[in-house]
């Protein structure tokens, strides 16, 4: 009897000598020289990483089985779990399959379609002519986004020819830091409450804006409470006019969406 261990795959596919045994005498009585194969599923893939993120899409690589437990792999299944919030159904998270095999065996997948400032959890398999092997989890994150709009802006104080708008942080940052904010004013020249009520004012296409400038977060946070930002613009018109504005969060990943316009101040 010769017993060929199916586990040691180095051995296989190539001409390897076994002994033969007597085993009632338990002693060795002949050598016979077999080449033979055995294939399963393959081992894990190794050291995944991400070398490319985007707000939309990232690429992952990695490198192949250490043992692909007899036949050659020929691709890679990917899958990703996505959140509740990543999808339009309510629910837990569930798992979908991106690729059942790749074109090729080469170790990366991009993957895309996704939303900007968010994390995911890739799962990895490579593939044989056996099927796919034990998965490997690997978690990846997108590149942050624009802020979100700050709040509608109000008008804090009025004094010496000059507005003190307000208005408070956006809800998110995208992922990266506010840096800074952006004013712009609305001018309705001729405008007062009582024309306007009753209709008999400047239309709104008459309407002109102005860009005032920009205010750093870190100034603004200095301030009694760092949710509220505030900054001073003027100085204004001397005749009747009427004055809206809209602020803008900046950050490195981008400019948010105005706000919404803030009621109007008529001077």
């Amino acid at each position: 009897r010769s017993l060929a261990p199916l586990h040691e795959f180095k051995l296989q596919r190539r001409a390897t000598t076994w002994g033969v045994f007597d085993v009632r005498e338990g002693h060795r009585v002949a050598e016979m020289r077999l080449q033979y194969s055995v294939a399963t599923t393959p081992g894990p893939i190794q050291r995944p990483r991400l070398s490319d993120c985007k707000q939309t899409e990232v690429t992952v690589q990695w490198e192949p089985p250490e043992n692909d437990h007899g036949a050659k792999v020929v691709g890679y299944k990917v899958a990703i779990r996505l959140d509740a919030q990543q999808t339009d159904r309510n629910g837990p998270a569930e798992w979908i399959t991106l690729c059942e095999q790749t074109k090729s065996a080469v170790p990366a997948y991009v993957v895309t379609d996704l939303i900007g400032n968010s994390s995911y959890t890739l799962d990895i398999h490579a593939v044989n002519k056996v099927g796919p092997g034990d998965g490997c989890e690997y978690r990846v994150a997108t590149a942050p986004v624009a802020p979100a709009p700050p709040s509608k802006p109000w008008i804090e104080e009025d004094r010496d020819g000059c507005l003190n708008v307000a208005w408070r942080s956006p809800a998110s940052d995208g992922g990266c830091p506010v840096t800074a904010y952006r004013i712009r004013m609305r001018k309705l020249m001729g405008a007062t409450s009582f024309n306007q009520w009753h209709g008999m004012g400047p239309r709104e296409q008459h309407a002109t804006w102005v860009d005032m400038g920009t205010v750093g977060a870190v100034m603004c946070e200095e301030q009694q409470d760092p949710s509220v930002f505030n900054a001073w613009v003027g100085p204004l018109e001397a005749e009747c006019c009427e004055y809206r504005f809209q602020i803008f969060a900046l950050s490195k990943a981008g400019e948010s969406k105005g706000s919404d316009l803030s009621d109007a101040r008529y001077v």
